[in-house]
């Protein structure tokens, strides 16, 4: 089989050679990148089926989080570069250019991450201001579940449902009497009003019940 040496950084799904490389490829791989530009034909002094291999193969890296979990790469390219002063006759110098989809943001400045309020402060909010609820299908499953627990039944439920109607994850799904329980716990703790109970009683019910009835004595 032909053999090219690579002019520019080529890189592709499960492959990545650099300018320099000699690489083995089929005819029409070689028609196609041999092109004076991206690479040349390789006149290695061997016939076809010679044991020569590629002087150097690079794969695409992999790029983590702090988290440890691994970032989805958009591109990657590799390009070489002048070597640093001083620095002569040595091997080549060569650099990766990496492109990731960042995760969900890390917390603010107060320690909060976006979208993960505060639940004394959705019950403290001015009524006549808009309400921004927590959704659970904008966050992952670790900071769903950290979210419900802090919160109470009432929202507990809220959360839950909206999670079960949505993506419906298992590692949430399975946990549910754990944080109702949980939940139910800290209403107990916080003196939170008995009405609570009840309008949770009713989200339950799934609504078909009547409202329950408030007065102010």
């Amino acid at each position: 089989m032909p053999h090219i040496r690579v002019l520019e950084a080529i890189a592709g799904a499960d492959f990545s050679w650099a300018p320099g490389d000699v690489v083995e490829v089929s005819e029409e791989e070689a028609a196609s990148w041999a092109d004076g530009h991206r690479a040349v034909l390789a006149d290695d002094g061997q016939e076809q089926g010679g044991d020569r291999v590629p002087s150097a193969v690079h794969q695409e890296p992999l790029v983590a989080g702090e988290d440890g979990e691994p970032l989805e790469v958009l591109a990657a390219t590799l390009e070489e570069i002048e070597p640093p002063a001083g620095v002569e006759d040595g091997p080549r110098w060569v650099r990766w250019s990496v492109t990731v989809r960042l995760p969900v943001p890390s917390a603010d400045g107060d320690g909060q991450t976006p979208g993960m309020e505060d639940p004394a402060a959705l019950e403290n909010q001015d009524p006549e201001e808009p309400a921004v609820a927590f959704n659970p299908d904008e966050h992952s499953n670790k900071e769903v579940l950290a979210y419900l627990d802090t919160v109470g039944e009432q929202e507990a439920l809220r959360v839950l449902d909206t999670e079960a109607a949505g993506q419906n994850r298992a590692g949430i799904a399975k946990n549910r009497d754990q944080v109702l329980e949980a939940a139910r716990s800290r209403d107990v703790a916080e003196g939170r009003s008995p009405q609570r109970e009840v309008a949770a009683d009713f989200s339950r019910g799934g609504g078909g019940a009547e409202p329950p009835e408030t007065r102010s004595w």
